[in-house]
């Protein structure tokens, strides 16, 4: 254990297993996300390994992660074991899923085994959206808004540096709020809110779960936008709509719809507008506020994305207009 750094939360790490899992010959960095939470990888002598999620209780909580994982542990959705917790802290011990995520394993696979991925990846959505909801947050109006306003305040005002007039303001203003309305009024159900590829894990012969601590109860388009108009992956377009066609079958046979194809791909659409709308945000913010640049990189894709949701929303044309020429600079010819 003579990899200590000047890093009080590591030291923390180093007490926790100390505590709960000792033995260990290494605590070495796995990974970190977009939030303030890192995790950390220990090793044992006998070739186990364990990963410790590193969540400072004044910043990330660990308490929704507790609330959801039970959750989904009850509905036997593969996520990782929890061997030890402590909250006051801000650590849990968990299985070690690996480093193998859907990103990384799909640019190596053949397209065959991309497309059965992506339709397992789908069948799971089914389940997932049948968790229980009881006491989770409302996907409503307010929260809609304000993650929508991270593109105009990070990626708009922060990155772009572009201007609109007061006109153009209050029309953005109609127009969010409108979207907002329409998505908080869809019939709810259990939302992961990042079910992309980053965060499903190849483990076990499954694509175990992570990062669901900020589960909400809203629409049922939501999780199958951040799957198949995934920020990190350009799938096939007809991959995507027969995922889309696939979903929709398998929700209205469980019970879960009673929409039309047609009404359903249109909410699918209106949702991918809320939804890329806010990740131009956050990635702006990711790299203005947090220093992680290379978030920007992934502004062309999901600005593409955001193009063809707005192609299938006919009744957002004045949305389309009014985003003209804020098109990521590195998207531009």
């Amino acid at each position: 254990m003579s990899d200590t750094v000047a890093d009080p939360r590591r030291e923390l790490a180093h007490a926790f297993l100390d505590r709960h899992a000792p033995g260990y010959d290494t605590l070495r960095a796995a990974s970190s996300d977009a939030s303030n939470r890192r995790y950390w990888r220990a090793a044992y002598p006998d070739g186990q390994t364990r990963i410790v999620m590193d969540s400072p209780p004044e910043k990330e909580p660990v308490a929704p992660f507790l609330d959801v994982h039970a959750r989904l542990e009850s509905a036997d959705l593969p996520v990782p074991h929890i061997h030890a917790r402590d909250l006051d802290r801000g650590f849990l011990l968990l299985d070690d899923l690996g480093s193998e995520t859907l990103f990384a394993w799909q640019a190596e696979a053949k397209p065959a085994e991309r497309a059965t991925a992506l339709a397992d990846c789908r069948t799971q959505l089914v389940s997932l959206a049948r968790v229980e909801t009881d006491g989770l947050p409302a996907f409503d109006t307010s929260r809609l808004t304000t993650e929508m306003q991270l593109f105009d305040e990070w990626y708009r005002t922060g990155h772009l540096e572009a201007s609109w007039s007061k006109t153009q303001h209050a029309e953005w203003q109609v127009l969010r709020d409108r979207i907002a309305a329409r998505l908080a009024a869809m019939p709810p159900v259990f939302v992961h809110r990042d079910y992309h590829s980053r965060n499903l894990m190849h483990h076990a012969g499954e694509w175990a779960i992570i990062d669901f601590q900020d589960a909400v109860s809203g629409p049922l388009a939501y999780d199958l936008v951040s799957l198949l108009r995934d920020s990190y992956i350009d799938w096939p377009g007809e991959w995507v709509e027969r995922e889309i066609d696939a979903f929709w079958g398998q929700a209205r046979a469980a019970g879960l719809t009673d929409a039309s194809r047609e009404a359903f791909v249109e909410d699918f659409a209106w949702v991918a507008v809320q939804r890329h709308l806010k990740v131009l945000g956050i990635f702006a913010r990711l790299s203005r506020r947090d220093g992680k640049h290379g978030y920007l990189d992934d502004l062309p894709l999901t600005w593409r994305h955001l193009q063809w949701a707005l192609d299938r929303a006919p009744e957002l044309a004045a949305l389309r207009e009014l985003l003209t020429g804020l098109e990521p600079e590195n998207a531009r010819d």
